[in-house]
């Protein structure tokens, strides 16, 4: 918050005072409340104190953007929380009345005891990298380096969709949320099983959830719920260095939602097209009165027919407790669970003809009734937050997931010479993932000479364990034009089985240096080692260990507190699940490597903000057949994606927010003894983009109303790698709007593909695309007490 140059920005806080001046000014700071401020820059600092205590806390001056304040959880004095944010930064404070105290540096008062240092500029909002954002603008974010820093301090590109986005356009899926940001594409849904995406032109399968990545190292299991999402965060690039194994494009990380010193409730129910119904309660509550001890529950219950010929209902039931003790000031615990129950059909979308894709009504189903996925999950997490002193922080995270799924499926096995009859085989699944994850990360402050450091060392591992029984069985064929519905399948056949073992362990070390008072550097390294186990029907395919080591560095000059010009090189690998060349030798690991520049630039007093960035990507060791022996393959592929950036949010003026992005990208095969040099990607447009924008009307008698409305587009795509299957862009149009009856009461309506676009949303297999939904009407009222 930036306030005009005459005025004082009043804020609560308490810290030591010089001299009370009245005993009921110091009774004021001897009351005990629960505050929750995570390390960070002492303006937002202040400011979040400010919401917590009750106390008002005005400063005459300007302070500087990198004077920072250590974390401040627990129960305490007004004046105990207040010292601990001034320590180390030279600054202590006097009693003005009785809610008011005044931020002074000693030996520099005026007339009245306050600092006379001019106006004080905040920059920044009152927010945490872990915690919810006002509006449509974060500033903070930990994704891109696991600490807790402005965006634009950091040399990636880096976008976040917060909540208030979320609920604004009615998103209840991972792929609604996304597509705000540039770049990213959704690329299936694996049947309907799970999201998938690609960042960059490249598949991005493995989402980070509170930075621990998806339980299975071949993406989620399942789709996940939003019911417990505070915002989500893209970062584009190669996240190897603090995320080990993963694909070169970027990562989704959902940060979610965590108990709050206050209580809350609300209630929301969503009606619409398609027999949509769906309900959602959020209930947080301290479980003491101290406060040391809070609780939220986050539950979500869906229930949906669909645009498609479906034969069952989807059901999605989310159920997210969570629990937070503080206690000491310098020590929390969190404590989530979240548990799924999921049952909906088995659906491979709609197929491509003759090089077109889709050639068929988008409601054709070309499954059976049979065809479904019934899974359950669990999911239980905890962490740790200690801070050993003003400047050093451990943190220590563990997790455990436990998922089991039975798919069943007519699995298409592709069309005769007619054109029509699609042959296909029945399967039935059982499979069952676990995952096993911990993580331990260092933090500090501290200067060497000129050089001030934010120091981070880290270790984690992931163990994930991965059976599937599979048995097959004909099923007769089916008329793409003339479907009749029925078949029964034949004898199931003996199972067949996998067993994978994907161990990987990594440790890591970084450093933000900043030197002068425009520059910023920021290096790192990790080594990773990954140990790969695969057997099929009991008899052992891959059995390998492999190591990488993934650098980064980045360069960030700001000519001006609200400019950042970075550059920055990073890189990624990935083991393969299985695969060996003619001579037996194992595959290595694919390797990512990515340059980027760009520009970040606050706008209208930090309530927007713009990022302008461009890049080459390479991907390498990609696997490429043997010229020697067809029917092996080599690791002398390379595919590259270059592209230029943008994307915006925030608030242009009071009560219009925007968030935007524009891409373009260039992702082709570059290498290959198969492919034509020059061939586009899979699923990756030249261009994309996305304009989001609303309105809450100011003042009477519109007051309460708010309208808004976006723009999705997409350009031509390739649905296969030999670019003989096309697939069309589109531009969809949606609308929204609010009307706030009271401050408890809301009604929403929301229109998706208002002009009922026709479209493919994501394509993961060649033959077969996701459709888009036509135009679809939901209603929701949302009750906050």
């Amino acid at each position: 918050m930036v306030m005009a140059a005459a005025t004082t920005l009043a804020i609560a806080a308490p810290a030591h005072a010089q001299d009370s001046g009245s005993p009921i000014r110091l009774a004021q700071l001897s009351i005990e409340r629960t505050f929750d401020i995570a390390a960070q820059p002492l303006t937002t600092a202040l400011t979040l104190f400010g919401q917590q205590s009750g106390l008002q806390v005005t400063v005459h001056g300007t302070l500087p953007r990198d004077m920072s304040a250590p974390a401040v959880r627990g129960t305490m004095t007004s004046a105990e929380a207040l010292g601990h944010l001034l320590a180390g930064s030279g600054l202590t404070y006097v009693v003005t009345d009785e809610t008011t105290v005044a931020i002074e540096r000693p030996g520099q008062q005026g007339d009245d005891g306050a600092m006379a240092l001019g106006p004080i500029m905040i920059e920044g909002q009152s927010e945490s990298a872990y915690g919810p954002v006002d509006g449509y603008l974060a500033t903070r974010s930990a994704t891109a380096t696991k600490m807790d820093v402005p965006i634009i301090d950091t040399p990636a590109s880096i976008q976040v969709v917060p909540r208030a986005v979320i609920e604004d356009q009615g998103a209840t899926r991972l792929a609604d949320v996304v597509r705000n940001v540039s770049s990213v594409q959704v690329s299936g849904a694996n049947g309907g099983r799970s999201d998938l995406f690609l960042i960059r032109g490249f598949a991005a399968r493995r989402i980070a959830r509170d930075g621990f990545l998806s339980p299975s190292s071949f993406g989620d299991a399942a789709q996940l719920g939003l019911a417990n999402v505070e915002r989500v965060e893209v970062l584009k690039g190669p996240p190897s260095i603090l995320y080990g194994p993963a694909g070169p494009g970027g990562l989704v990380n959902i940060i979610t939602k965590k108990p709050q010193p206050e209580p809350r409730y609300s209630l929301t129910g969503r009606a619409g097209s398609f027999d949509f119904y769906r309900g959602d309660v959020d209930l947080n509550q301290p479980l003491t009165e101290d406060g040391k001890l809070l609780a939220r529950l986050n539950a979500s219950y869906e229930n949906a027919d669909s645009f498609r010929d479906h034969f069952i209902n989807s059901e999605r039931i989310q159920v997210a407790p969570s629990l937070r003790w503080v206690p000491t000031s310098r020590t929390t615990v969190d404590l989530d669970l979240e548990y799924y129950d999921r049952r909906h059909q088995f659906d491979y979308g709609v197929i491509a003809v003759d090089g077109k894709a889709p050639a068929l009504p988008r409601e054709r189903f070309l499954g059976e009734e049979k065809d479904r996925v019934d899974s359950d999950e669990i999911r239980i997490q905890a962490s740790v937050d200690h801070g050993l002193n003003d400047d050093w922080s451990l943190r220590a995270l563990v997790r455990f997931s436990d998922t089991n799924a039975t798919p069943t499926q007519s699995f298409p096995l592709g069309l005769e010479a007619d054109g029509r009859t699609l042959n296909r085989r029945f399967f039935v699944f059982n499979q069952d993932y676990q995952n096993y994850a911990l993580q331990a990360n260092l933090t500090g402050k501290f200067e060497t000479g000129p050089l001030e450091h934010q120091l981070l060392f880290g270790a984690d591992s992931n163990f994930t364990r991965f059976e599937s029984e599979a048995r097959a069985a004909d099923l007769d064929p089916i008329d793409i034009f003339d479907p009749v519905y029925g078949a029964t399948p034949g004898p199931l056949s003996a199972p067949g089985t996998q067993d994978r073992r994907i161990d990987f362990y990594g440790v890591y070390l970084q450093d933000l240096i900043s030197f002068g008072d425009h520059w910023k550097l920021l290096l790192g390294g990790r080594f990773d080692t990954a140990k790969t186990r695969f057997d099929r029907n009991d008899v052992n395919v891959t059995d390998k260990w492999d190591q990488a080591f993934s650098p980064r560095a980045g360069l960030v000059y700001q000519p001006i507190d609200d400019i950042s010009i970075y550059a920055s090189y990073t890189t990624s690998f990935l083991p393969p699940l299985s695969g060996a060349s003619f001579d037996g030798e194992e595959f290595e690991p694919e390797e990512g490597e990515q340059f980027e520049i760009g520009v970040k630039r606050d706008w209208f007093d930090g309530r927007l903000s713009t990022t302008l960035a461009a890049y080459q990507l390479t991907r390498s060791n990609v696997s490429t057949a043997d010229p020697q022996n067809p029917t092996f393959s080599i690791q002398v592929g390379e595919q590259r994606s270059r592209g230029v950036e943008f994307d915006v949010a925030g608030e242009l003026a009071p009560g219009w927010n925007v968030i935007g992005s524009l891409a373009y990208l260039d992702a082709e095969v570059t290498k290959d003894n198969t492919l034509p040099v020059g061939n586009q990607l899979v699923n990756a447009p030249n261009w994309s983009g996305s304009l989001w924008a609303t309105y809450a009307f100011q003042g009477s008698p519109l007051r309460g109303l708010e309208i808004g409305g976006g723009v999705f587009v997409v350009g031509d795509r390739k649905a296969d790698f030999a670019n003989q299957v096309d697939v069309d862009g589109y531009a969809r149009v949606d609308l929204f709007a609010r009307y706030e009856i009271n401050d408890n009461i809301s009604l929403a309506l929301n229109i998706e593909n208002l002009f009922d676009k026709k479209y493919v949303e994501g394509v993961d297999d060649p033959n077969f695309v996701d459709v888009g939904a036509p135009r679809s009407v939901f209603g929701t009222v949302q009750v906050k007490f």
